[in-house]
């Protein structure tokens, strides 16, 4: 018996006894990749050479097919959202969590998917997170962050594979295993998938995964051959968007691996969420999406992400919803799977951002039940002031994107603040600022509207 399974073996008897009161409700598998915009995937159709993902093409045939999907435009922040259901604004994660240096992590005061599920349910549902956790640091939680933010234990990467002053790889990298770091030299995307199988055999029914993926995140490399389909020679540095599709289709196959060996009646009563933390890097974006526009940016191709949701909870099966979303919908979505009542889970004072995606699983052409949909990255982490800031808001039709810079002067620091508009219809890539030329009536009022709602976000959070 492996180290994961001696530890999930060992499952407090209330989570098993709690399991049997509620063993109608469904599991809950939310598999997040990293680095990964909706040009990578099949499905999606929208790049001519996508990575080849027939798992996730084939999930989308029996789901539902999210289009218009915001998340921030880098990790730790994407991920507190989905964990917390909250904007950056709220939970103070606006940029990067560097583990060995952050003395701000993810707030444990903030209540996340676990600890909603195990105030909804009477504990009734386990909690593990798989891979990469990105949200703790050694000031704050170190390895036992995700433990004490509501999970019973966490298998993965702490930050990405390396920590200082180890760089690490995707063959040798340092494995959190509930609080004990080791060193693993086998393959880390096949590491996630053999622990969320030993998970999700051991664990009590229901129960609630949340597997991470570090693919396809640099650093780039040529994965197992039994996994991918593609040519590779020579450096990733000289084809990097080919290394990272082939990164992608290993994910793709071991994701594959996970759904073919989990108990098909297990499967059957798992909702399975998949999604991606930001857009595509730079280095592997191609025409006709522009590599300037990608990861670290709130253009849509830093921003605009896959998000396919498939299961029991899916009646529409191979749907698509055009709806705006935001990656912070995922907790309100996992509550109502799971039966949580939030207004009596959650405090009352709490300032949710997070809408469920539920009704769409039935209905997907129904009217957005958003109106706009919000992003941003700030730095440094924490509630302010910050040197930088980044956020933008759509609708349906425009979206504005607002950047301040705080120039230093000798009078004293000084925000200089922009906003561009941009007809997402018309111009998907982003390539003209309706603001640089005389705009149209129409393009006005967008514009007034949408920086006023921006002005609105960002007084609701002071």
């Amino acid at each position: 018996m492996g180290r994961l399974a001696r530890c999930l073996a060992s499952v407090p008897a209330a989570l098993l006894f709690a399991a049997t009161l509620v063993s109608a409700q469904d599991n809950i598998l939310v598999i997040l990749a990293d680095d990964m915009g909706v040009d990578l995937v099949g499905a999606y159709a929208e790049h001519p050479n996508p990575a080849r993902t027939p798992v996730l093409d084939a999930l989308a045939e029996r789901g539902v097919l999210f289009r218009n999907v915001w998340s921030n435009p880098v990790c730790s922040p994407t991920r507190a959202g989905l964990l917390t259901g909250r904007y950056s604004l709220h939970h103070g994660i606006g940029s990067l969590v560097n583990y060995s240096t952050s003395p701000i992590a993810l707030p444990l005061s903030e209540i996340t998917i676990p600890e909603m599920l195990a105030a909804g349910t009477g504990g009734a549902y386990s909690s593990v997170v798989i891979g990469k956790w990105h949200l703790g640091s050694v000031m704050q939680g170190g390895p036992m962050h995700a433990q004490l933010s509501g999970f019973d234990g966490h298998y993965g990467s702490l930050t990405n594979l390396g920590i200082w002053p180890m760089p690490g790889n995707y063959n040798q990298w340092l494995k959190n295993q509930n609080g004990e770091l080791l060193v693993s030299t086998d393959y880390a995307t096949s590491v996630a998938v053999d622990d969320t199988l030993v998970a999700a055999s051991l664990l009590p029914e229901p129960w609630f995964l949340y597997l991470a993926f570090n693919a396809p995140h640099k650093p780039l490399h040529a994965p197992p051959s039994s996994l991918h389909t593609y040519p590779l020679a020579g450096s990733p540095g000289d084809t990097p968007g080919m290394h990272v599709r082939a990164m992608i289709e290993a994910m793709d196959t071991e994701i594959g691996r996970l759904f073919e060996r989990m108990d098909p009646e297990v499967l059957e009563r798992t909702t399975v969420v998949f999604l991606g933390d930001n857009g595509t890097d730079a280095d592997a974006i191609s025409a006709p999406f522009d590599p300037s526009h990608g990861k670290g940016t709130l253009f849509e191709g830093g921003v605009n992400v896959p998000f396919i949701v498939a299961g029991p909870a899916v009646t529409a099966k191979g749907s698509e919803c055009a709806a705006l979303v935001n990656t912070t919908d995922v907790f309100a979505t996992v509550a109502e799977i799971a039966g949580v009542d939030l207004d009596q889970a959650l405090p009352r004072d709490l300032s949710l951002d997070s809408v469920s995606l539920v009704p769409y699983l039935s209905v997907p052409d129904q009217p957005s039940r958003r109106r706009l949909v919000f992003t941003e990255r700030f730095k440094p982490n924490g509630s302010g002031p910050y040197s930088d800031v980044d956020r933008a808001v759509r609708d349906a039709r425009f979206k504005v994107i607002r950047t301040q810079t705080v120039i230093f002067g000798p009078f004293g620091p000084v925000a200089v603040v922009r906003d561009a508009l941009f007809d997402l219809l018309a111009d998907p890539f982003e390539q003209i600022d309706l603001t640089a030329g005389g705009m149209s009536a129409v393009e006005q009022v967008a514009l007034d509207r949408l920086t006023h709602a921006l002005d609105v976000f960002v007084a609701a959070a002071d």
